[in-house]
């Protein structure tokens, strides 16, 4: 599908959820005559992970912040590999802004590799959540095009955010200003699946009816198995019929 604007695509600075470095790779300037042994050793591939919210995933989405950042908030230019609002804006009416992890062959091949998929690299690296943060904060100059993947998570977020930003809110506060950005409440993007606590009483109450029943009725199962067939007898006057 074809995009009538600037898709700020910059081959040379994509930002993915999985990409490789090598631990201790030897400088310039290093002495030249140490092993290959212990080149070998220093020069082990390493993994950074968009998923890692703890670890190297928090370079990784930096990263990205800075990436979107300069779509929007860099000099202009129409030049398709820099980053930033076009200049001519009726060659490219719409400026996009990229808030996902970006892919190429090297991140397609180490997900593969760690059983990952778009979805599931979405989703535990937050990145819907932590865009509608910085909208919501006004931390770009214009918005055009917002591109978000997964928009099932945190999709609603983003768009009250966008529909309530300052010239775009209809909605009035005590003053003769509508109230808009950052003077409305950010949406809770807080997903929990938890059941209430009143929930788990009544399914703790079902369930546990339940196995009292089933094991009252292999209970008497048994105790009628164990006693073994019951004769009918009928006597009649000394004798048995």
């Amino acid at each position: 599908a074809s995009f009538c604007g600037k898709a700020n695509w910059a081959q040379d600075q994509l930002v993915s959820c999985h990409s490789r470095y090598y631990r201790g790779q030897q400088q310039q300037g290093e002495d030249n005559d140490r092993d290959e042994g212990n080149n070998n050793a220093q020069n082990q591939v390493s993994y950074t992970h968009c998923t890692d919210t703890t670890g190297t995933g928090v370079g990784k989405m930096a990263s990205l912040q800075a990436y979107v950042s300069a779509s929007t908030n860099n000099e202009a230019s129409d030049d398709p590999n820099s980053l930033g609002p076009p200049a001519d804006e009726y060659y490219y009416p719409f400026n996009q802004i990229q808030g996902f992890w970006q892919v190429d062959a090297t991140s397609v091949q180490i997900g593969i590799m760690h059983a990952s998929n778009l979805l599931d690299d979405n989703k535990r690296s937050r990145v819907n959540e932590e865009m509608v943060r910085m909208a919501y904060r006004g931390k770009f100059n214009a918005i055009s095009v917002f591109a978000l993947d997964n928009v099932a998570l945190n999709g609603n977020a983003m768009f009250s955010v966008l529909r309530n930003a300052c010239g775009q809110s209809v909605i009035k506060d005590d003053g003769n200003d509508p109230a808009c950005g950052m003077d409305l409440v950010m949406p809770n993007m807080q997903v929990s699946h938890k059941l209430p606590l009143v929930w788990n009483i009544v399914l703790f109450v079902i369930y546990g009816s339940l196995v009292l029943m089933v094991s009252i009725m292999l209970f008497q199962a048994f105790k009628l198995r164990n006693e073994g067939p019951q004769e009918h007898r009928l006597i009649c006057h000394g004798h048995v019929v």
